[in-house]
């Protein structure tokens, strides 16, 4: 069945997973232990829970917060919101090293977005001190265990539009003032349609995936998608893949998986982590598809995991590097190819004056990957930030979308909303452009993400990378060590990198020696008149949700003397 401009998801979706009694979810808790549900009784239960929600005061447009860890009650309750009408604003609820950040984070989504409800499973607030029957911020809390218990029958389709607000996607930051973007109906399906176009799943489809389920890319390409095309799924929890990185590789294995999903971080994990003997185990060739996204998409990785399980069918061209953000709902543009994905070898130099040209021969470079044209519905501009005019091809400047999957803007924010997504570029009447936030270029009709905008270090006149500075630092750090470099205005020190050490270096005494290394290499490479080297234990960085570095939170943490520091070189800081 077509759906055209005015359909809502829930219709496609529910026309989808009536008739899939064959085909649904497998959720691994563990590697030896699972909870499953096909497509059709996802669907009666959900219309059955619709149905409780409705008797129980729930309308369409009020919002419920989904707070639960990984699994299918989740999945239920999503698929409940969507049938109901209702918000759905997922959260994380796993606490790892600060429960009472992720707690405040909850409360204090509860108040933004004004929700009637805090759904979650039986215990899952527990870790962070809410209790089953507690109130959060106005909001009951209703526990989601097992089937519902309504008569499906009785669901009937509710009074729901094209342009009704379906989820709200709460991007990364400080727990004090989140921001919801507002994903409407006819956001998911021109989403889901682009996606599915670029990726080509379908119900003979099998995907499996461990990505966060509150996150852009684990809710909207690896719940919402594999339901969209009522293909198998597998999956399992982030902190099982973190565990066992190898469970990932095991489980396309296992199930013959088509397609997968990982940031790049997760690719270069399993290169290193993974031994010979447990990669001649495996069996890759299934895979038709590997989509990667992060900041950026880095070519040694790519290579370097190609490489690594080429012997047991791993074939490169199956990696789909791709661009997107929770304000477009996701899927902004996306590289297929019947080759392995190829890098631009760019001028550093060049990049610097916002040109992107190829380096010559002996001149210092950086590798950048493409990263695909604009999925189906979607327009992309490169635009000159200062002056609101567009760029040509091969002139580096931010990236400005617009289309049918670009969001409706920030849940009850009208002016970040209209300084947001209501761009226009000089002599273009046509309707506005969200500003992404991000630089890149088009080269060959494809866009190459050079960094973003507010994370750009301009020095004497210089653009310089952030992520740059941090991939030369990984050179010299231990795997799986992490770093964040900043510009530090007003400060002798003009340029500043945090960067990870592991314990075993603490113990060895070659904390100094690690810190002067680093600050010369990196001065030297980049011709860098200052830069100031801070060393913190492994783990500490600060992180968003979805596992990027936050440069600007870091930043601040250093010079309000709050990082645990354990050796500066270069500036002066407190040590812990």
């Amino acid at each position: 069945m077509v759906y055209h401009a005015g359909a809502v998801f829930v219709e496609r979706i529910r026309h989808s997973t009536s008739t899939a009694a064959d085909r649904g979810i497998r959720f691994y808790d563990s590697p030896n232990a699972f909870s499953e549900i096909t497509f059709v009784e996802l669907d009666a239960d959900a219309r059955a829970r619709a149905v409780e929600f409705a008797a129980g005061g729930l309308r369409p447009g009020d919002v419920a917060i989904l707070a639960f860890e990984p699994g299918i009650p989740f999945i239920r309750a999503l698929m409940a919101c969507l049938y109901a009408g209702v918000v759905a604003a997922p959260v994380p609820v796993t606490a790892l090293r600060n429960a009472d950040a992720v707690r405040q984070r909850l409360f204090a989504i509860a108040r933004d977005s004004g929700a009637k409800v805090v759904l979650t499973a039986p215990g899952a607030l527990g870790p962070l001190g809410v209790a089953d029957d507690e109130v959060v911020e106005g909001a009951s809390v209703l526990l989601v265990e097992g089937p519902a218990d309504a008569d499906p029958d009785l669901w009937t389709m509710p009074e729901i539009a094209e342009s009704s607000t379906a989820i709200l996607q709460y991007t990364s930051g400080s727990t004090g003032r989140p921001k919801g973007v507002m994903v409407s109906q006819g956001n998911l399906l021109a989403n889901q349609q682009a996606i599915n176009g670029m990726i080509g799943m379908s119900s003979s489809s099998v995907f499996v995936g461990w990505l966060p389920h509150y996150h852009d890319m684990g809710l909207i390409g690896q719940i919402l998608q594999p339901i969209y095309a009522t293909a198998s799924m597998y999956m399992t929890s982030p902190s099982q893949f973190l565990r066992r990185p190898l469970q990932w590789l095991r489980m396309v294995t296992q199930f013959r998986a088509t397609h997968t999903v990982g940031p790049d971080f997760a690719f270069a994990l399993c290169t290193r982590m993974i031994t010979d003997e447990q990669r001649d185990e495996l069996d890759l060739s299934s895979l038709e598809g590997a989509i990667t996204g992060a900041e950026p998409v880095r070519i040694q990785t790519l290579d370097a995991f190609t490489a690594r399980f080429a012997p047991v069918g791993f074939r490169g061209e199956v990696f789909i590097p791709a661009f997107g953000m929770a304000e477009t709902t996701l899927l902004v543009t996306g590289h297929r190819g019947d080759e392995p994905p190829q890098a631009i070898r760019a001028s550093a130099e060049g990049i610097e004056r916002d040109v992107l040209v190829a380096a010559a021969p002996g001149e210092r470079a950086l590798s950048l990957v493409p990263c695909g044209p604009a999925a189906a519905g979607m327009e992309i501009a490169i635009v000159d930030a200062a002056t609101s005019t567009g760029l040509e091809e091969g002139l580096i400047g931010e990236i400005w979308v617009r289309g049918a999957s670009v969001t409706q803007g920030y849940w009850n924010r009208p002016d970040e909303t209209l300084a947001e997504f209501g761009a226009t570029i000089e002599g273009d009447s046509g309707r506005p452009y969200l500003r992404t936030g991000d630089l890149g270029a088009i080269v060959d009709g494809e866009l190459v993400i050079t960094g973003r905008l507010k994370d750009l270090i301009i020095v004497r006149g210089r653009n310089i990378y952030p992520q740059d500075l941090e991939l030369a630092a990984g050179g010299l750090l231990a795997a799986g060590c992490l770093s964040a470099a900043f510009e530090l205005p007003g400060s002798a020190t003009e340029i500043g990198l945090v960067a990870e050490i592991e314990g075993a270096m603490l113990a060895s005494g070659d904390v100094e020696t690690l810190g002067a290394d680093l600050r010369r290499s990196i001065s030297q490479e980049f011709t860098l008149p200052s830069l100031g080297i801070a060393l913190i234990r492994k783990g500490s960085l600060p992180r968003t949700t979805s596992g990027k570095v936050q440069r600007a939170l870091t930043r601040k943490l250093l010079v309000e003397q709050q990082l645990a520091v354990v050796h500066a070189d270069g500036f002066e800081v407190v040590h812990a």
